[in-house]
């Protein structure tokens, strides 16, 4: 996975480490569209469209406390980690996610994700920022990756996987 920066104004990173091998915990990370099966905050979550594990995959996710969002993939890297866009939500905009996994030892994987942004809105963007959006994503950054890591080890899900029927059209 590259370690360039992302191309925001505004970055924060987290990570954590998760006793279980690389495998274990690429296959959770790996099912992009079912995030909401061991992410809490994700209520729901579903594909845009037919790809998945690639390049151009999309789902829609919503999001407790913060409202829907759609994110597009647009790095993949198997077993290593991706990147993806993500729909502006309130003074965030031009968003962008990565996750990187990497093995410690035969039986610890480390996880990080970089959340980067920028800002409308102007000074009152800047204003909601400092005042309460900064903070609202550093715990929820820190929540998704404590919840990933119960997920993995104790193999609990959050909410069980609903069989939707397709969200885009048939071809």
């Amino acid at each position: 996975m590259t370690n360039i920066s992302l191309p925001t104004d505004y970055c924060q990173n987290k990570s954590i480490t998760i006793n279980a091998p690389l495998d274990e915990v690429w296959s959770i990370i790996a099912d992009f569209n079912h995030v909401y099966t061991w992410a809490p905050s994700v209520t729901h979550s579903h594909s845009l469209n037919e790809k998945d594990q690639q390049i151009g995959a999309a789902r829609h996710c919503d999001i407790e406390g913060f409202g829907s969002i759609d994110e597009v993939i647009t790095q993949w890297q198997e077993k290593s980690g991706f990147t993806y866009t993500v729909t502006d939500l309130g003074p965030l905009t031009a968003a962008q996610g990565r996750w990187k996994i990497e093995a410690v030892n035969h039986h610890e994987t480390n996880i990080v994700i970089e959340f980067g942004y920028n800002l409308k809105f102007g000074v009152i963007g800047k204003v909601l920022h400092s005042l309460m959006m900064k903070n609202k994503l550093s715990q929820g950054l820190t929540q998704t990756l404590s919840a990933l890591k119960k997920r993995v080890e104790s193999g609990n899900l959050v909410r069980p996987v609903k069989i939707d029927k397709l969200a885009y059209p048939a071809t």
